[in-house]
Formats: C-alpha cells, structure tokens, sequence
C-alpha cells in the first residue's frame, strides 16, 4: 500500500463528511421551510397531551350538563353562566395550545440536531482531514505531530471526531506519532495500533508505513 492509496483513503472521509454537511444544510433549508415533520399523531409523543385532552372533554361535557340543569332550575334560581364557560373554553384549548408548543420545541430541536451535525463535519473536514491530507502528500512529519497535538490537546476537536465516528481521538494521535517517529523497533507498536485503529486513513498510513501487510 502506497501514498496513493492513503489520499484515496483520505478523499473518501472527504467525501462523505462533505455530503453529511450537504444533507444537513438540506434538513436546515427543509426545518425552516416547512417545520417539523408531522407524523399522524402530531407532536403527541407523550401522555400530557392525552390528560389535556381528557381535562377539556370532561369540562366541555360539564358544561353541557350545567345549561341543561340550568334550564331546569325554577325560574327564580340563577346560575352564573359566563365564569363556567371561560374555564370550559380555556380547558378546550389547553391541549390545542400545548400540542402547537411541542411542535415548536420539536422542530427547534431538529433545526438544532441538523446544524450541529454540519458544524461537527466541518470541523473534522477542515482541522483534521485537509491538512491530514497535506501532510500526507508532502510527507510533512511536523505537521502530523501538530494533528496529533490538536487530537490530545483540543477538546472540541477530539468530541467531532467521536461524535462523526472518524475513530477514537487518543488511538489516532498515537498512530500519528508512531508514524513520525517510526523505527524498526516500534513494528510491533505499529502492528498493535492498526489492530486498534478505526480510522480507515490513518490506518492506511500505518500499513504502508510497515509495507502494506494485512494484519
């Protein structure tokens, strides 16, 4: 396995964070065009809504029951009408207004998750693969320690690399200081790093860095 094979490696993580940043901006542009998306139930993912819902039946029906009553009462009896039919209105709207309000929490919620994944794959696509690549191609030993340093020295980094399934931040800064400062000796150092690695690219770096076996 040679350089070219690892740039291949490297275009390929490329391409793909590329198009999750494409996918996400995607959901973005759709979130805030259109809202959330409803399934048939509507934001009624909990029981909240159902209690609501049984709260303003109920005080609808007994509001019923209380104009019937009323109109049975001797003439002389007076019932207030008016405050029984405001609590009645806002016991029938209650879950009106709640479901509107999750639906607006939940599509706040997607329009979160979706610009985060973008910024995540940002991140990884333009700290650690675009300059991963450059070191690659001009086999600069200085710069791959620096990304080294960055996976174990910057935590923001390190979270996007989890958090994009691009590998365990320590286990690739280790093979990337086992690349810039190989030696025979560290073979077996090497051998053990790739059977750890994840990270397809920098795993591709250490295999042609001990001759491209498969082990």
């Amino acid at each position: 396995m040679g350089v070219d094979e690892v740039l291949d490696e490297i275009d390929r993580r490329i391409k793909r964070l590329q198009a999750e940043i494409e996918i996400a901006e995607e959901r973005m542009r759709y979130l805030e065009q259109f809202g959330a998306p409803q399934g048939p139930s509507g934001y009624m993912g909990d029981h909240s809504f159902y209690y609501l819902l049984l709260l303003g039946i109920w005080a609808f029906i007994g509001f019923l029951v209380l104009l019937y009553l009323r109109n049975r009462l001797p003439s002389g009896v007076r019932v207030p009408i008016l405050p029984y039919a405001v609590i009645a209105a806002a016991m029938v709207a209650l879950p009106i207004v709640y479901n509107v309000l999750q639906g607006r929490r939940e599509e706040k919620t997607l329009l979160e998750e979706a610009e985060e994944r973008g910024r995540l794959a940002r991140l990884v696509l333009s700290r650690f693969y675009r300059p991963f690549r450059e070191a690659v191609e001009k086999n600069d030993l200085r710069a791959m320690e620096a990304l080294a340093d960055a996976l174990l020295g910057d935590p923001i980094l390190a979270e996007a690399m989890e958090r994009t399934m691009e590998g365990d931040p320590k286990i690739v800064a280790y093979a990337l200081y086992l690349y810039t400062r190989y030696s025979p000796e560290l073979r077996d150092e090497v051998a053990e790093a790739i059977e750890r690695l994840n990270n397809r690219p920098v795993r591709a770096l250490l295999l042609e860095l001990i001759g491209g076996q498969r082990l």
